[in-house]
């Protein structure tokens, strides 16, 4: 399993006040929960903007049981819930949480928070991780 970002992360919210809308946050202790507290789910990333929470989550494909819509093998409404209660716990602010499957999203927000916890410029993840917002959580726009 993926080791999630470190917590010092949250500094680059405040790096810049200006930008602060276009700059995503990684919330390594609601993804561990996600994982440790949710069985279909072996990894996950929750990046964070402003009072939103997307999460890129990746089904362990042993253990999906009855917890999978099984026409598209997404998640089910009780299991989004419950991903949506845990990230709420770990940080109040949050108002909207956003669950994927998708896996060009888990692949972005593997990407980005690779790059956060190496300290690399991170500026040219903001529009394309908005455009893949965009498409896969359309309900969001």
């Amino acid at each position: 399993r993926f080791r999630n970002i470190n917590n010092d992360t949250r500094n680059i919210n405040n790096q810049n006040e200006q930008t602060n809308s276009n700059r995503y946050d990684v919330a390594e202790e609601a993804a561990d929960l996600i994982v440790e507290r949710v069985d279909v789910i072996d990894n996950a990333y929750v990046l964070t903007t402003d009072n939103n929470a997307y999460v890129a989550a990746e089904l362990d494909t042993h253990r999906n049981g009855n917890n999978l819509n099984h026409k598209n093998d997404d998640l089910t409404d009780d299991v989004k819930n419950e991903i949506s209660k845990i990230v709420k716990s770990v940080d109040n602010s949050i108002e909207n949480v956003y669950v994927s499957t998708n896996p060009d999203f888990l692949d972005l927000a593997n990407n980005y928070a690779g790059d956060v916890e190496r300290g690399e410029p991170i500026e040219g993840f903001f529009e394309e991780i908005g455009n893949m917002i965009e498409r896969v959580f359309p309900q969001n726009r």
